[in-house]
């Protein structure tokens, strides 16, 4: 074999390891992201939810239906219904029954022929939802997701997440067992199965505003078939609004939340059933912190009031100031003031769904623009200066600094950082030996971007 064909089996060979090394570290990866997603489940399917479940029958179809909502494109959901064999009568009987459930005047509905649950059409099924949709996640499921991981990078990780896999795969699938327990032919005399339960384990609430939690029903098929009733943390609970198929808890956050039980009663036959959810509190918290406290004149300045774990829509923004705006409403959850010409105070108070959340008020005085203030740092037993020049002004900085006296060598900028409305300007200098005594005075002039030229001096004294 010639040497050249050698050469390129070799380069071949080791290409062809370089693609499956890639391929693996690619597999590798794929499997790391879909951990994530299985670490964050739970609080994945509470991006849909389902609702006004019910079941009804003929002679030869059997109908299950349910509603959809949630954060996913219009359209772009498709459910397949299983119902599974879960009775004591047939214990050791493995028998599974589906459907795609299709969409009906706003409702899904899947149909399964009688014939298909064979011998076990009056026996008990579980039910289980495989639902596949493209996700349109919102800010508010964001910053919770952030808040519940401890970290915005992570809740933007799993969102991305979230896209390649729907790229990959055409739609984002999830499972949902439901509480609910259906039996296709219920026994002569017999209704349907009787089922209280709630969307979710978990409802985070804020403290200090009204909640609603809803409860759906089934089983039932008017208001006066059954009765709801609070038998724990009734004390979190200020009204219960029953009805068919949804009923509806009504409370307000003032203390530390806890464990809601619902208990309903079929009157027909006096069946109980029971669910329960946790309500957690949490104190409201800007979105942002509002870490500027002051503004200054000729400047424009943007306000973000958005809370956390709360829909910006919900948001609104009582605005006073001493410049004539006396709780002037604005019907976004952020804004821009300036510029104002003179000094004077603003007062930004936080509304949610037109109620002001006491500690969610922000004040920020108007102020006239400073000069640039200095700091001079000596390195300890040298004549090295660090001097520190903060400029004030949300666009400024320094333009340029003028040595005058005192000062051995060049000037030079070694860091800058903003904060707020300030940047801070670092740069490295030595003192010059003084003519005449042990004592130097160091002497230069900074000029801001709006121009403004100002001296600063401090003397020192030279080591030899």
């Amino acid at each position: 074999m010639k040497k050249v064909e050698v050469y390129f089996l070799i380069n071949l060979g080791a290409i062809l390891s370089i693609f499956a090394i890639e391929g693996e570290l690619s597999e590798y990866m794929r499997r790391q992201n879909d951990i994530l997603l299985e670490v964050a489940k739970d609080k994945l399917e509470s991006m849909v939810s389902v609702d006004n479940i019910n079941s009804l029958n003929s002679d030869s179809l059997y109908k299950f239906t349910f509603n959809l909502g949630g954060e996913y494109e219009e359209n772009s959901a498709n459910v397949e219904a299983t119902f599974t064999l879960n009775d004591t009568s047939v214990s050791n009987v493995q028998y599974t029954v589906s459907s795609i459930a299709a969409q009906k005047e706003g409702s899904y509905v899947a149909e399964v022929p009688l014939s298909d649950f064979d011998v076990y059409q009056d026996k008990r099924f579980d039910v289980e939802l495989l639902i596949g949709f493209k996700p349109e996640i919102s800010d508010q499921t964001l910053n919770n997701w952030a808040n519940v991981f401890g970290s915005e990078k992570i809740a933007s990780k799993i969102e991305k997440n979230i896209s390649d896999k729907v790229r990959r795969e055409g739609s984002f699938k999830m499972t949902r067992k439901l509480d609910a327990i259906i039996t296709p032919v219920p026994l002569e005399g017999q209704r349907t199965d009787f089922f209280v339960m709630f969307d979710k384990k978990r409802y985070t609430v804020l403290k200090g505003l009204k909640w609603e939690v809803p409860v759906t029903v089934g089983g039932v098929y008017s208001n006066k078939d059954f009765e709801l009733s609070i038998s724990r943390g009734v004390d979190m609970v200020s009204n219960l609004e029953q009805g068919t198929p949804r009923s509806m808890l009504i409370g307000t956050s003032t203390n530390k939340g806890g464990t809601i039980e619902v208990s309903g009663v079929r009157k027909s036959d006096s069946k109980v059933v029971t669910t329960n959810a946790r309500i957690v509190v949490v104190e409201p918290q800007w979105a942002e912190d509002q870490d500027i406290a002051e503004i200054f004149t000729n400047e424009k300045y943007s306000f973000d009031m958005r809370v956390k774990s709360l829909s910006r829509d919900r948001v609104t923004i009582r605005f006073s100031s001493s410049f004539g705006d006396e709780n002037k409403l604005v019907e976004k959850s952020s804004m821009t003031v300036g510029p104002y010409k003179k000094v004077g105070k603003l007062t930004f108070e936080t509304l949610i769904d037109g109620v002001p959340l006491k500690d969610l008020t922000h004040i920020v005085e108007v102020k006239s623009l400073p000069a640039p203030s200095v700091d001079f740092k000596r390195k300890p037993n040298t004549n090295d200066l660090t001097l520190e020049v903060v400029t004030y002004g949300k666009t400024n900085a320094v333009d340029k600094l003028f040595p005058i006296g005192g000062i051995s060598g060049k000037v030079i900028e070694i860091s800058s950082e903003k904060y707020g409305n300030r940047k801070l300007t670092r740069y490295r200098l030595s003192i010059s030996r003084p003519a005449y005594d042990s004592f130097q005075t160091v002497k230069l002039k900074i000029q801001d971007k709006y121009g403004v030229l100002n001296e600063y001096e401090s003397e020192f004294e030279y080591l030899n």
